[in-house]
């Protein structure tokens, strides 16, 4: 048994949707969250500077002594899981591989869409995981950005919104695909507009879910999970941007309200 809390982050509060699959998963566990708000958006920037972001994040949370670092952002894990892994003395989970590898799983006619960061389009982590499954996979790869913002600034359910998903999302028309895989943390809060705009019948792959069940299996098998008689358990949110801000789109993605406090990690090299 371990009773030290999880650490999870993003770059903002996309990753709250693979923390909500966590606490369905794992309600006794307790969790710290970090959004790096005042760096928004990963998926602009270069390699190097969201590894090292990425790394600022996961000492801090070491510092607290948690026993696991997830990477609830596509981009991060892109740009960071193998460089951690090696770094830092906890395990290390990433949200790509186990939603490549559902995926690859779900999809009958192996023709899957990824919806992703640039970052993570250009990283072809996705494609490559998929193809290591499904050999003859015809993967379609979108870069959707915009999507993010979305997100960020609370506009999910909004008619425009609807009108930009489907304008973006037309790129899939004519590809045939079966399922798509929400390779962003953030695009699951717009899961209804997405659905709308594909082809009737194309399956959303969240990997949140499968994420989550990946941390499950791993703290079974290590006997890390947190005892039932340690009492209620912590949850504890930060943000390097503006708390209230943070708390606002975090209370309708988690669906409770919660407190976040500020974080200042320092200025990074931009």
């Amino acid at each position: 048994m371990d009773n030290r809390p999880i650490g999870v982050m993003d770059s903002g509060v996309g990753g709250l949707t693979v923390l909500k699959e966590i606490i369905k998963s794992l309600p006794n566990e307790s969790y710290i969250f970090i959004g790096d708000q005042a760096n928004l958006p990963y998926g602009q920037k270069r390699p190097e500077l969201v590894r090292q972001l990425t790394e600022r994040i996961a000492n801090y949370l070491v510092a607290q002594d948690v026993k696991l670092f997830v990477i609830a952002c596509n981009t991060a894990t892109a740009a960071a899981l193998d460089y951690l892994r090696q770094r830092l003395p906890i395990p290390v989970i990433g949200v790509i591989q186990p939603g490549a590898e559902s995926a690859a799983r779900q999809s009958k006619t192996h023709r899957v869409g990824v919806i992703a960061t640039n970052g993570t389009v250009q990283s072809g982590d996705y494609q490559r995981i998929i193809k290591q499954s499904l050999t003859d996979a015809t993967v379609y790869s979108l870069g959707c950005p915009d999507f993010v913002t979305m997100v960020e600034h609370g506009d999910a359910g909004k008619a425009e919104t609807q009108k930009r998903v489907t304008q973006q999302l037309a790129y899939f028309s004519d590809k045939s695909i079966d399922s798509l895989v929400l390779g962003c943390t953030h695009f699951p809060v717009l899961q209804r507009e997405i659905q709308r705009a594909l082809p009737k019948g194309v399956r959303l792959i969240d990997p949140g879910i499968s994420t989550a069940q990946h941390i499950v299996d791993y703290l079974s098998q290590h006997d890390q999970l947190r005892e039932a008689e340690a009492g209620k358990p912590v949850r504890q949110f930060f943000t390097t941007g503006e708390p209230a801000e943070f708390a606002r789109v975090a209370d309708q993605l988690l669906k409770r309200q919660i407190h976040a406090d500020h974080l200042n990690l320092g200025k990074a090299d931009v």
